[in-house]
């Protein structure tokens, strides 16, 4: 990028109104257009690439390279990811630790009622109720 730049040219046409531009060049109006629409979107891209350098690399001491920038923000997506992977591996060994308990819970009332049914009628108040969890097959 040597040279200079061309946003930083004066150009005598855009100081015209676009009637008089249109009116004066079709083809230089155009032009105008493209440039200006072109301006635009370089301004545009260059915020977005200051809020992504924001948001993951620390700038706040040195001006990042769009390159760098880059480099931050994909090696935070990528530890994102991994710390979703984490967390679902998480879910799963608590979700199966707690498949296990339920059926253990399960196990150990039916032992209780088995207990219970071969005592026969005792002393077993009517608000005694067994709760059985929900089979979660």
């Amino acid at each position: 990028m040597g040279g200079s730049d061309e946003s930083d040219i004066d150009d005598p046409m855009e100081e015209l109104t676009p009637e008089e531009l249109k009116a004066l060049d079709p083809k230089k109006h155009a032009r105008a257009q493209h440039n200006a629409l072109e301006r635009r979107r370089r301004d545009n891209i260059k915020d977005m690439y200051s809020n992504l350098g924001r948001t993951v690399a620390d700038t706040s001491t040195e001006r990042a390279s769009r390159a760098m920038i880059l480099r931050k923000a994909i090696d935070s997506i990528e530890d994102k990811q991994n710390e979703c992977r984490r967390k679902e591996a998480e879910i799963a060994a608590i979700e199966a630790e707690n498949m296990e308990l339920e059926r253990r819970c399960r196990e150990l009332i039916e032992k209780r009622k088995a207990e219970m049914d071969l005592r026969g009628p005792t002393s077993v108040p009517s608000s005694a109720a067994v709760f059985l969890p929900p089979t979660s097959q």
